[in-house]
């Protein structure tokens, strides 16, 4: 088991997750859910941009991951798939699970801070020239540093992109986990956020909650597959989360995408303040959870799979031949 784990930290963390998955769903008698296509368009996202995405990060992991090719399309894409399934029926069973909802004391964190609240109002109010308000970047350029990501460690930086890989895997599961500790709905609860679009998903994930909170098992039979995506929860901010993680192992070893990360981070972290989908005190708990995620995968990936091809050892020559 041991030596499973050290060669192979991706399907350890997935069949962990998976069993602890499956107990849930024995131990609260919920039914596991996949995914419909019609879903994505809800929050403004068709399924096939994620899939176009994909396909182009495939070209970039074909030439960059030649020496690992097996283990990156047979073993990580499979397990991060299987994650997301897992981290998505978890999110929609967060209401039987733990049914205490904690927004009262994060509203209250966020009165306290008001200033930093207005402050993230005023300058998502100040990007309007350059990002209309009835746009998506908060979730297309989330998508975005997602694909870049991958399709630039892969490539650029094939020792590192399994670590990349194992840390993306990992921030999925602990953060799913994580909604059930002390869960929240968000701040659209108390008051509208600046964007349109977001409202109006916001308003259609609370009514699926509702549905989903009074009719348990039997609407997450008929409806969990076409709300798949449709579970809402704020504590901790994930997109912020994600976005510092991809920003960080950029910092690290990509500083091409710094600039550009940094202004993609700062305007996720703003937008998810100004648009109510989080609290203040969401974000720091997921760049926590990033840091914590980017830790783990440093210390579990096997350094011994992919290096530059410029420090693959020269041949032996025998003394006979020269």
């Amino acid at each position: 088991m041991m030596d499973l784990l050290r060669k192979w930290p991706e399907i350890s963390f997935t069949v962990a997750l998976a069993g602890l998955v499956t107990v849930v769903s024995w131990l609260f008698e919920l039914p596991f859910n996949l995914p419909s296509g019609e879903r994505a368009a809800f929050v403004g996202i068709h399924y096939l941009y994620p899939l176009l995405g994909l396909s182009v990060w495939a070209c970039f992991a074909l030439v960059g991951q030649r020496r690992a090719l097996l283990s990156t399309f047979l073993v990580a894409l499979p397990c991060y798939a299987a994650v997301l399934l897992l981290h998505f029926n978890l999110k929609l069973w967060i209401p039987h699970i733990n049914p205490t909802l904690w927004d009262w004391l994060y509203w209250e964190i966020d009165r306290a801070l008001r200033p930093l609240v207005l402050a993230c109002f005023a300058l998502r109010r100040a990007l309007v020239p350059i990002v209309p308000l009835d746009s998506n970047l908060y979730m297309t350029a989330f998508i975005g540093m997602f694909y870049v990501s991958f399709c630039y460690h892969a490539l650029r930086t094939p020792e590192h992109f399994r670590t990349l890989f194992l840390a993306a895997l990992i921030f999925q599961g602990l953060g799913a986990i994580a909604y059930l500790l002390m869960p929240a709905l968000g701040p659209f609860l108390y008051e509208p956020g600046l964007e349109p679009l977001q409202s109006g998903a916001q308003a259609g994930m609370l009514e699926a909650w509702r549905q989903n909170a009074a009719n348990g098992e039997v609407w997450l039979a008929a409806n969990g597959s076409l709300n798949f995506t449709a579970g809402v929860a704020a504590m901790p901010s994930l997109h912020t989360g994600g976005s510092f993680l991809f920003l960080l192992f950029a910092w690290r070893y990509g500083r091409v995408l710094v600039p550009l990360y940094i202004l993609l981070f700062g305007f996720i972290a703003i937008d998810a303040i100004a648009n109510r989908w989080h609290y203040l005190v969401d974000l720091p708990v997921g760049i926590a959870l990033a840091f914590a995620s980017a830790w783990l995968a440093e210390r579990l990936t096997p350094h011994r799979d992919i290096l530059p091809e410029d420090q693959f050892p020269e041949p032996v020559t025998s003394p006979a031949t020269t």
